[in-house]
C-alpha cells in the first residue's frame, strides 16, 4: 500500500501568509517542521523565506530567530563543502537582501552577520555590505540597526564596536586576523568621520589593532583551507579505513610486493603528517617574516589615509606607534609621519 505524505508543502504553506500579510507564531512553527522536514534547506526555500521577510509586514516575534537561523543553515552548512559561502550563494544572498544597495531590514542584517561570524570563509563583498550598513548607521545616527532616532550622529559607541569587531574578525572574513583592503579603507572612512567626537574607549584599540593586521600579516594568523582542500580533506574523512583494515591490507600485499610503499602511504602514526606539516610552519613562518614589513605601496597607502587633512590625530598617532614598535622593517616614506608624531 502505497504512503501518502501528508505534511503540507512550504509553497502551501507560505501562499496564505503572503495573502494575509504577517506571519503568526504558529506560521512560524509550521514553517520550521516542514522546512528541516529532510534535515535540509534547498534554494526554492530559502527563496520562499525572503519572500516572506519582504511581503508581510507583521511579524511574530518567533519569525526573527527561525529566519536567521535558517537561512544561515542554507548559506554556511549546506554548503559544499560545508561552511565555505560560494561567489554564487554570495551573489544570491547580496541580491536578495538589497534593493536600494542596502540591507532593507534588521532581520536581513543580522543575518548577513550571522553568515559572517559562522562561515569558515565568504567572500569579501559579503563583509563590505554588513560594515558599509553599520558605517551608515553611524554616520546617520539611526539606520535600520537601531531605529530612527537611535542616537547622535557621527558617534561610534560600545555597541558598534562590537558589531565592527564581530565582522571583522569572524572566522569568515579573509582568515579571522586578516583585514582586506577594502575593510580597512572602510574603517578608516568610519574614523575620519566621527575623528572630533567622543567615541567609545574601545573604538581606538580596534582602530590600531585592524589597520595594523592590514598592514602587517599577523604572524601564525589562522588560515581557512581553501574549498578544493577542504573538499578534498571531507572526501578523505568519508573513505577512510580504520586502522585493522588497513594492517589486513598490508598482510595481503606481502605476497605482492610493495608493502612499504603501503606503509608509507598508511601513516598510521602521523610521522610523514607532522613532518608535512612542520614544513608548512616554516613556509607560513617565512611568509609572515615578510609580510610583517611595511612595503612602499603599504606605505603610501597608509600616508594618503593619515595626511587628508594634514592633522595627526590621536588614533593615528597610536596606529603609527604601535606599528613602529611591532613592525620589522618599515618604508623609509614613512619617516616623516614617525617625525611629526614624535614632535607632539
Amino acid at each position: 500500500m502505497e504512503t501518502i505524505d501528508l505534511e503540507p508543502r512550504i509553497d502551501q504553506l507560505v501562499e496564505p501568509i503572503l495573502r494575509a500579510g504577517h506571519i503568526t507564531a504558529a506560521d512560524v512553527q509550521a514553517l520550521r517542521r516542514d522546512v528541516f522536514r529532510d534535515g535540509r534547506v534547498a534554494r526554492v526555500e530559502a527563496e520562499l523565506l525572503f519572500d516572506l521577510n519582504d511581503r508581510c509586514l507583521h511579524k511574530d516575534a518567533a519569525w526573527n530567530d527561525f529566519f536567521v537561523d535558517t537561512l544561515t543553515d542554507f548559506f554556511v552548512w549546506k554548503q559544499n563543502p560545508s561552511g565555505y559561502l560560494s561567489d554564487d550563494a554570495a551573489r544570491f544572498l547580496i541580491e536578495r537582501v538589497t534593493r536600494d544597495g542596502r540591507v532593507d531590514s534588521v532581520t536581513e542584517l543580522e543575518l548577513v552577520i550571522n553568515i559572517c561570524h559562522w562561515a569558515r570563509h565568504c567572500p569579501d563583498d559579503v563583509i563590505v555590505l554588513a560594515l558599509t550598513e553599520v558605517k551608515s548607521t553611524v554616520l546617520g545616527g539611526g539606520g535600520i540597526l537601531f531605529g530612527p532616532e537611535r542616537r547622535r550622529a557621527n558617534v561610534i559607541d560600545e555597541a558598534d564596536v562590537e558589531i565592527i569587531r564581530r565582522l571583522v574578525y569572524a572566522s569568515g572574513a579573509g582568515g579571522s586576523l586578516t583585514i582586506t583592503r577594502r575593510e580597512a579603507d572602510l574603517l578608516f572612512d568610519l574614523n575620519d568621520a566621527t575623528i572630533q567626537r567622543e567615541n567609545a574607549a574601545s573604538w581606538r584599540e580596534l582602530f590600531v589593532t585592524t589597520i595594523a593586521s592590514h598592514l602587517m600579516f599577523p604572524r601564525g594568523a589562522p588560515q581557512a583551507p581553501s574549498a578544493d582542500e577542504a573538499r578534498r580533506r571531507e572526501a578523505w574523512l568519508s573513505d577512510r579505513r580504520g586502522v585493522g583494515q588497513v594492517l589486513r591490507g598490508m598482510a595481503s600485499s606481502l605476497g605482492h610486493g610493495g608493502f612499504k610503499e603501503r606503509w608509507k602511504a598508511a601513516d598510521l602514526f602521523g610521522t610523514h603528517a607532522k613532518r608535512e606539516q612542520e614544513e608548512r610552519l616554516r613556509a607560513q613562518q617565512s611568509e609572515a617574516e615578510v609580510r610583517e614589513a611595511i612595503d612602499e605601496a603599504e606605505a603610501a597607502w597608509l600616508l594618503q589615509r593619515i595626511d587628508k587633512d594634514g592633522i595627526l590625530h590621536d588614533n593615528e598617532r597610536a596606529l603609527l606607534a604601535f606599528i613602529k614598535e611591532r613592525s620589522p622593517n618599515i618604508h623609509p616614506s614613512l619617516q616623516l609621519l614617525f617625525d611629526k608624531m614624535e614632535q607632539g
